[in-house]
């Protein structure tokens, strides 16, 4: 192992990647400046399992999966080959694809609240298309929001700070703790009759208690209003049917994405027939909606999801995973947690220094990177089908070595000489 990871390619890549391109990614979460810039990788050649290979060559195992799509695996032969069967007999045409039929009956068929689906590309465009369903069933326009929802303004007037929202949009929507039942009712009542959805995503980070999942279908049942569940990132990992068949909760509404399509572009929005059947007399219609690509990958990956034990894989080896990093941490020191459901864990150092924090976080990310493994800052700590043991024994393995380079680095002030990195500038994920 080397004293400094090559990532020559990627630094020459991004340099003229900022220069073509906003922030220097598509994606914000994926920005180089949100890991440890100069000390891991920024731009991919391949990826195969649990693995993925930059474009120096070095190979990694992967727990950020491209934020989440990835639930089988990188390049999972039944999805690949679906994929290419399909390609031979077109992506999109002027017809529709039976694809559009057979998804949408395999997703009503899984998933608890699902009895007609409309689909979408992306979470974001999956959400305000929820949000739109909401208002036009119920003719209501306030929305009750715990959690990040994407970039559409429909959220983003949450933000009074959101630059290029329009003002006027604010008063349309409201947010509360996820697990304060108090303070979502409080609002209920202040905005008696006006409320269409309460959205929230019942785990991401963490999960909430059973009781809050509970009170929030009773909330909505009391007060007249929808509830809608992100599902984007609990869908096909909590469990099969997602979030809902984990708590036995039915939402009125769901949107899936990510891991609905094993990395292949699609979302949904499912729910009550009378509240989806109100979509065909709105303004929700992109051109891509069926292309068959996508939704091939799709059934395929619902009948894994259906029938292998795609969630208790992932539940299994995240345990394994929380128990090496704490019990690497706790024995030299370091004040470090992992949270929320194993499948997909967020994680904390809690020094009283949150800079130091940030700093500790650079540490872990270079020195992992370092020996092979990816990690994101704070998690999500995602995990696919394909992370065998070999990989987690692996991984815990990088972090037990971190771990004292870390607690010396802290207890010698030294933690700044350490990171080969540059500035560190994290981005934003919640709403509330």
């Amino acid at each position: 192992m080397t004293d400094q990871l090559n990532v020559s390619k990627s630094l020459e890549l991004y340099e003229a990647g900022c220069r073509l391109v906003p922030g220097g990614s598509q994606t914000n979460s994926k920005r180089a400046t949100a890991y440890a810039l100069g000390a891991w990788p920024i731009y991919f050649d391949s990826a195969k399992g649990c693995r993925i290979t930059d474009v120096d060559g070095n190979e990694y195992i992967d727990y950020v999966l491209g934020l989440g799509p990835i639930t089988l695996g990188y390049c999972y032969d039944r999805v690949d080959d679906a994929v290419s069967q399909q390609l031979q007999r077109g992506i999109i045409a002027g017809l529709l694809s039976p694809l559009e039929v057979e998804v949408a009956e395999k997703l009503c068929d899984l998933v608890p609240c699902a009895e007609m689906v409309r689909y979408m590309k992306g979470g974001a465009e999956g959400t305000a298309a929820a949000a739109r369903i909401a208002r036009g069933y119920t003719g209501k326009e306030m929305i009750l929001n715990s959690g990040y929802r994407g970039w559409a303004d429909t959220w983003a007037a949450q933000r009074p700070d959101a630059a290029g929202v329009p003002a006027c949009l604010e008063a349309t929507i409201k947010g509360f703790p996820r697990d304060d039942l108090n303070a979502l009712e409080d609002l209920l009542i202040e905005h008696k009759g006006e409320v269409a959805m309460i959205a929230v995503d019942v785990a991401s980070g963490t999960a909430a208690p059973q009781e809050v999942v509970e009170g929030m279908r009773r909330l909505a049942d009391e007060h007249d209003t929808l509830l809608m569940f992100d599902e984007i990132v609990s869908g096909f990992r909590m469990a099969p049917d997602g979030g809902q068949g984990y708590y036995g909760v039915t939402p009125d509404l769901a949107v899936f994405a990510k891991g609905m399509a094993n990395g292949m572009p699609l979302s949904a929005v499912c729910g009550r027939k009378d509240v989806m059947d109100c979509a065909k007399d709105l303004i929700i219609s992109i051109t891509y909606g069926g292309e068959a690509l996508s939704l091939a990958a799709a059934s395929v990956c619902l009948d894994i999801y259906k029938q292998e034990p795609v969630t208790e894989h992932m539940f299994r080896q995240g345990d394994r995973l929380r128990e090496g990093f704490e019990a690497a941490a706790a024995s030299c020191g370091v004040p470090f947690k992992c949270h929320g459901p194993a499948c997909m864990q967020s994680m904390t150092f809690d020094y009283p220094d949150a800079e130091l924090n940030t700093k500790v976080w650079t540490l872990l990310l270079q020195e992992t990177a370092r020996r092979g493994v990816l990690i994101r800052r704070g998690g999500l700590l995602f995990i696919t089908y394909s992370h065998d043991d070999e990989a987690i024994e692996q991984t815990v393995a990088a972090v037990a070595e971190t771990m004292p380079l870390i607690a010396d680095a802290v207890e010698a002030g030294k933690v700044d000489e350490q990171l080969q990195t540059g500035k560190v500038e994290e981005s934003f994920r919640r709403f509330m």
